[in-house]
């Protein structure tokens, strides 16, 4: 969206010329007006432009044929391949025997009727039903929009999703600079304590596979990264076969960890596990969520509030995704990211590589109850939220309601986890010898792409929603962690 600043540098210069001269009031209202409507119209110009290059007879609505998410959400990877895969990479470990040992838990009975209750209706005669096949895979960035509501984005999403970053970053530079020169003191990070919570109060906490008591007593969980990206000094991008965090869950420590036999120490597993977070597991969130939107225009009608949710979450996995990778050079610039970053392109490597690897099934999450608030609030509030889509799905026409669920919940919960979870970016230790690449990137994404946008006009929260369904769950919800549930957005919007 480098468009943005050309609009901004053309007002100004408009302005400078004003200043320049003696005029009157009435030609000082003329030629603001004149500017004004100048650069709005340079401003929609390139909008245009952008929407033509990118949407116009590229993308599909998912009521199409052929658009990659009419079909069935793709089925997450078999727990059985999961366990395979982890045993085929994990050597000698205290975990071995307790992974051989475990098994799918059976709770066929309850997913049987989930799934009743979140299959989506069939839409304008799409065919958008329960019966059709899914899809091969997931995918972010995708689904057409209609030039008025890329507009409606560009105008009341986009220049606001800018001043976020940008104010993020500057801040960042600012804090840099301070600290480099001994004049900021940063709090000090207990890192041990710092990854058990990554592990345990964010969603890559899927990755928990099973625990075991240690020779020592320890009540150990193990998570378990099989084909893990990530990005190394020299900025190549690389798949480790298997990272283990093992985090002790009466204290929520960590306990050690390995990528691919190699250990790392807790600072160290604090940048993998972030940088997994923000490059791998959350895109996975983005992209599932294309299943649980509708913006077709019969929408408009039955839904609009949904219709607009539906737009929004379009247009920021546009932003996220395809967007995202232009602003990578001017960070370089502003020395917030190291250069190579933007020519050797390993993020949106890591995006990828997290997406086509799909989601894994983890139905032993709920082991973590007890340990977790994000996990016993998920999963209490998941049956909830399935049990309304259920009772309004006439609402939501061709929509999936676990998608749905992904994309609003679990997604908006994990921004603000991160948020929570990494209080000063500058923990993130981009002088490690080995990392250090990952946590720059982790500390820009962490002051510029995790927290709300400012300056919204519409109400994005299901807090203080007027619509029955968003109503409802947070009702529900707010029950069970009022702190949770005010921070579940109904969109993606971060």
């Amino acid at each position: 969206m480098d468009f943005l600043s050309s609009t901004m540098d053309f007002l100004s210069s408009s302005m400078d010329y004003l200043s320049s001269k003696s005029p009157s009031g009435l030609q000082i209202a003329v030629h603001t007006v004149a500017a004004l409507a100048l650069g709005s119209a340079f401003y929609v110009y390139n909008v245009w432009q952008m929407w033509v290059n990118e949407f116009a007879g590229q993308r599909l609505l998912r009521t199409n044929e052929s658009s990659k998410s009419r079909k069935q959400a793709p089925a997450p990877t078999r727990f059985t391949t999961f366990k395979n895969d982890i045993l085929d990479s994990l050597g000698e470990d205290e975990l071995v025997e307790d992974v051989q040992l475990k098994k799918r838990k059976s709770n066929k009975k309850e997913n049987m009727v989930l799934r009743q209750r979140a299959a989506r209706l069939s839409f304008g005669g799409s065919k958008l039903d329960q019966k059709s096949e899914a899809a091969a895979g997931l995918d972010m960035d995708h689904v057409f929009v209609a030039f008025r509501d890329f507009l409606w984005g560009l105008v009341f999403i986009g220049p606001m999703s800018y001043i976020l970053w940008k104010r993020g970053t500057v801040w960042l530079s600012v804090r840099k600079f301070l600290n480099n020169a001994g004049l900021l003191t940063v709090e000090k990070c207990d890192y041990e304590a710092l990854v058990g919570t990554l592990c345990l109060e964010q969603s890559q906490v899927i990755h928990y596979f099973t625990r075991t008591k240690s020779k020592d007593g320890k009540n150990i969980a193990g998570f378990f990264f099989t084909d893990f990206p990530y990005v190394t000094n020299d900025l190549e991008f690389k798949v480790a076969e298997l990272f283990v965090v093992e985090v002790d869950l009466d204290t929520k420590r960590y306990v050690s960890a390995k990528i691919d036999g190699v250990e790392t120490n807790a600072s160290q597993t604090v940048i993998l596990l972030f940088f997994n977070t923000i490059a791998a597991q959350h895109v996975k969130l983005h992209a599932m969520a294309n299943w649980g939107i509708n913006n077709s225009n019969n929408m408009k009608e039955i839904n609009p509030f949904f219709y607009q949710n539906s737009v929004v979450t379009i247009m920021y996995n546009y932003f996220g995704y395809t967007s995202f990778s232009g602003f990578l050079k001017t960070w370089e610039k502003q020395g917030l990211l190291s250069d190579g970053w933007s020519d050797k392109g390993p993020l949106l490597k890591s995006f990828n590589h997290g997406i086509n690897a799909g989601v894994i099934q983890h139905p032993h999450i709920t082991e973590l109850v007890n340990y977790s608030r994000f996990v016993n609030f998920s999963v209490k509030v998941r049956s909830i939220f399935i049990q309304q889509f259920a009772k309004h799905k006439h609402l939501f026409p061709g929509v999936d309601g676990e998608a749905f669920f992904v994309g609003t919940i679990l997604h908006s919960l994990d921004h603000t986890l991160m948020e929570w979870n990494v209080v000063d970016p500058l923990w993130l230790d981009t002088e490690d010898p080995k990392y250090g690449k990952m946590a720059e990137l982790g500390r820009v994404v962490r002051v510029g792409f995790v927290e709300d946008v400012p300056f919204l006009y519409f109400n994005k929260r299901f807090k203080g929603s007027k619509h029955p369904f968003y109503k409802a769950v947070y009702e529900k919800a707010a029950k069970i962690d009022q702190g949770l549930a005010d921070y579940m957005d109904t969109c993606i919007i971060k």
